[in-house]
């Protein structure tokens, strides 16, 4: 048929009114918009041109240098907005370059769509040009990856797909979208009243009621009890009545990475972070625990350790309560599996659930609180190695921020990359409102810091920004600085330089008898990359800086700074503590206060 050129219904898609056909790409920024979406992170290709050319007219777009880059912007968006996000490539390896990223996604719980340019489907396994059969390859690390075979089919499976990626544990899902759907002319009145929302199908489990009374129960007869707060929390969005119910209780609580933006940093018993890089008073609170309600959070390795010396009163009592949105996460827990009091439902649901049924009056912890105080006063988070010295070092500069920040951005963002500064960072830096610290957790995708602070930018423009970001991982997103100078978007980077892969080094060095293999990038005992020139090539402002008295002038400096700016942290290497060594129980820790 003879394709139809605009007329009044289409003048809210498509601006330009002169000779633009609508196509089957018209209909996916209408789609976009009707699930909330509102900026589009995007990168330009062969197979996907139709689609870029419709969305630009409708929707705002962000145009990334890679694709890696852009799938970990959607996931910082997901992250903050805490709604679905979609970004948008073309085949081939346009869709591959963001494997990683939705990888990370699905580990981390963030609800992140991506479409994917393909080939005419009559070309698709003839070996055309940058034909891949993506959804083969994303499957695994997916929650749904799906071909669009025509577009009755995209209008019904972006908005279920949408609502599948942020359902139950979220995810990450991908669309296919061959080129001839894209190019296909259509009437827009056939398909305007099939246009749905990803929030009519979202449904949530019915919260377990009688497994969530025995896990009551077990509190009440529990001396020493914690919470272990994980990202569910976050994503449950409970964070008022998360704190009315630690305010009620005065219950201890430990956080795992992901879960450090669940709690603030000023409640009395937040105890910090537990597990491999957990501070002191935290691993051994669940070490000497006998209840254990984790709310959000799935007892993983990195938490737990040594499954046979993680709790064992608790694990005696049978009193590991894991809170799961599905089943499936209830296995997912090695040899503690015969320990857990399973409970299904949403984190905000059990909160809610326990404001209205739980008597504070009933719990006994006032020794508890007291053995918990000792651990504390005794074992604080140890001092940098270099503390008493004029050069600066990673744990003064992440101090440094909380002191800068406390009073002018008390709602700030702190973005991490992957590495040892990560670690400081869930230790050291101080939260004080909801969704505030952003990572790469379950993956630990080294390069994702940059991308993921932009994308947390443009769902949070009022908000301060703030990256910290190591020097191995900038290698790998510092392109994107160019991405932050196009846009004007100003996230602030402290760039942590120690001339190599911190962590990776601490483990070669303890545990491979010191064969640093390809963990250091000095030349001659010198780190000579300038990372403030590096960004100044892609149009960011910055500075370097060695020495403690320089480190909150600079940062005054980047806060006054309208656009993106970079401040070079030149630190020596040391080894983060506390440490429990992969394998290794609390027992074994290793404090660093020796």
């Amino acid at each position: 048929m003879e394709t139809p050129v605009i007329d009044e219904l289409t003048e809210e898609i498509i601006a330009n009114k002169e000779n633009v056909p609508v196509i089957g790409a018209s209909l996916i920024p209408l789609v976009l918009r009707a699930q909330g979406i509102e900026v589009v992170p995007s990168l330009q290709g062969g197979q996907i041109m139709p689609t870029m050319d419709r969305v630009s007219r409708v929707l705002d777009q962000v145009f990334f240098k890679t694709e890696q880059g852009l799938a970990f912007a959607v996931l910082g968006m997901a992250k903050v907005s805490q709604r679905p996000q979609v970004g948008i490539v073309t085949s081939g390896p346009g869709g591959l370059n963001t494997v990683t990223a939705l990888a990370d996604a699905t580990r981390d719980c963030a609800p992140v769509g991506m479409i994917a340019g393909q080939v005419p489907q009559d070309a698709i396994g003839t070996d055309a040009f940058q034909g891949t059969d993506i959804t083969e390859v994303v499957a695994p690390v997916t929650k749904s990856a799906r071909l669009i075979e025509n577009l009755d089919q995209l209008l019904t499976s972006i908005p279920k797909d949408l609502a599948h990626a942020a359902g139950g544990r979220p995810g990450s899902v991908l669309w296919d979208l061959p080129k001839d759907v894209q190019f296909q002319p259509i009437e827009l009145q056939d398909y305007r009243d099939k246009i749905e929302s990803y929030e009519t199908y979202l449904e949530k489990p019915a919260l377990d009621t009688e497994a969530l009374d025995r896990a009551i129960d077990l509190l009440y007869t529990s001396n020493s009890p914690i919470i272990m707060a994980g990202y569910g929390l976050s994503l449950a969005n409970v964070w008022d009545e998360f704190h009315a119910l630690l305010e009620l209780t005065k219950l201890p609580v430990v956080h795992t990475l992901p879960g450090k933006s669940a709690v603030l940093s000023s409640y009395q018993y937040n105890l910090g972070m537990l597990g491999m890089h957990g501070l002191y008073p935290a691993s051994a609170a669940a070490y000497g625990s006998d209840f254990i309600l984790s709310l959000g959070a799935r007892y993983d390795d990195r938490a737990v350790g040594n499954p046979q010396s993680f709790a064992p009163q608790a694990q005696d009592r049978v009193a590991l309560v894991h809170v799961d949105t599905e089943k499936t996460q209830f296995q997912k827990s090695r040899d503690l599996t015969s320990s857990k009091l399973n409970v299904l439902g949403d984190a905000g649901d059990v909160v809610r659930y326990l404001l209205d049924h739980l008597d504070p009056k009933r719990l006994k912890i006032d020794a508890w609180h007291k053995q918990i105080e000792q651990w504390q006063k005794e074992n604080p988070p140890p001092p940098s190695a270099h503390h008493k010295k004029e050069c600066l070092d990673v744990i003064h500069v992440l101090e440094s921020l909380n002191r800068v920040t406390a009073e002018s951005h008390p709602d700030k963002v702190v973005v991490t990359d992957v590495g040892n500064h990560q670690m400081w960072s869930s230790q050291r830096i101080h939260t004080t409102g909801p969704r505030s610290f952003v990572t790469s957790a379950g993956i630990g995708t080294l390069g994702s810091g940059i991308s993921q602070a932009i994308g947390a930018q443009l769902v949070a423009p009022d908000r301060l920004v703030v990256a910290v970001e190591g020097d191995e991982g900038f290698y790998s997103c510092g392109p994107e600085l160019r991405t932050a100078a196009r846009y004007r978007l100003p996230i602030k980077v402290l760039v942590i330089n120690n001339g190599g892969q911190c962590i990776v080094r601490q483990w070669t060095t303890h545990m491979f008898g010191g064969n640093d293999v390809g963990v250091i990038d000095h030349i001659d005992g010198v780190s000579d990359m300038d990372f403030v020139a590096n960004a100044a090539s892609y149009g960011v402002a910055g500075e370097k800086v060695s020495l403690k008295s320089e480190i909150i002038p600079a940062m005054e400096r980047m806060l006054a700074t309208d656009g993106p700016y970079v401040v070079e942290c030149m630190v020596p290497h040391e080894d983060c503590y506390p440490w429990i060594k992969p394998g290794s129980g609390f027992p074994e820790i290793i404090s660093g206060n020796q």
